[in-house]
């Protein structure tokens, strides 16, 4: 009887043992219990932040990088655009011409009249003073010949040029003109009055010198021969310059053309 009831007491211990082994599902026992996760990697980081997902496997590509505009050319400065102008040097000659005949008898001191270039000068950095060209000239001297040429006064100075649609003052001399024309101011008429008081005169002298008609057609040849060189002695000239007749008029002083 007591190994039976000692048997029972041995076996219900045993159950008792076992179902506190298992927790028996009482939330007391599961209290008191450690769980264990797995070990994560010694050099594993620890993260926590949310997992990000992973990318697409087709990526967009960057955009290509902008090519600036290349810079623009630098524009000269003012100084070197203006040591390229064309221009003409001191010195240089221009031949120019007038249309008109200028004379003594027509054109007195303080007179202006135009004459134009009569063929293209060239100037620096391709520049020229073209063909045709304005010029205006001014009578500084005009004076017949009192019984001679060699007295006759016809002289001009510069005055302007129109230069790209511009009338500028020209500085430059008058270097060379063509050679005078020379017109006697007294008639004909005159001239024979002079060349036959001459022969008379001769005549006279041979008369009274001779006292013969020999003497005296003598004395009348002598006279005529008088009389004319008289005549041509106190001859009076106007001084002309033909019409196109050529002047050289040189610069004292660059000209800019442009």
């Amino acid at each position: 009887m007591i190994a039976t009831t000692t048997r029972r007491v041995a076996l219900a211990f045993a159950a008792l043992t076992l179902i506190a082994a298992c927790g028996g599902g009482d939330p007391a026992a599961d209290e008191g219990r450690e769980i264990e996760l797995a070990p994560a990697a010694a050099d594993a980081p620890m993260n926590d932040a949310a997992a990000t997902p992973p990318s697409s496997s087709t990526s967009t590509p960057a955009p290509a990088p902008t090519k600036s505009a290349a810079p623009a050319p630098a524009r000269p400065s003012t100084s070197t655009a203006s040591n390229r102008s064309a221009s003409l040097a001191v010195g240089t000659a221009i031949t120019v011409a007038s249309a008109d005949k200028i004379c003594t008898n027509t054109h007195k001191v303080g007179d202006r009249f135009t004459a134009t270039v009569t063929e293209a000068v060239a100037g620096s950095n391709g520049g020229s003073l073209a063909a045709g060209t304005a010029v205006t000239l001014e009578v500084v001297e005009s004076e017949r010949g009192e019984n001679s040429q060699e007295k006759v006064k016809l002289a001009f100075k510069p005055i302007s040029i129109d230069v790209a649609g511009q009338t500028r003052t020209l500085a430059a001399d008058i270097t060379q003109v063509a050679k005078l024309e020379y017109v006697r101011v007294q008639s004909t008429g005159t001239q024979a009055k002079k060349v036959a008081t001459g022969a008379a005169i001769g005549a006279v002298a041979g008369q009274l010198l001779g006292k013969d008609t020999k003497s005296t057609v003598a004395g009348a040849a002598v006279g005529a021969v008088a009389g004319g060189a008289v005549a041509a002695a106190t001859t009076d000239y106007n001084g002309c310059l033909a019409a196109n007749a050529p002047i050289t008029v040189t610069l004292t002083e660059a000209m800019n053309l442009r």
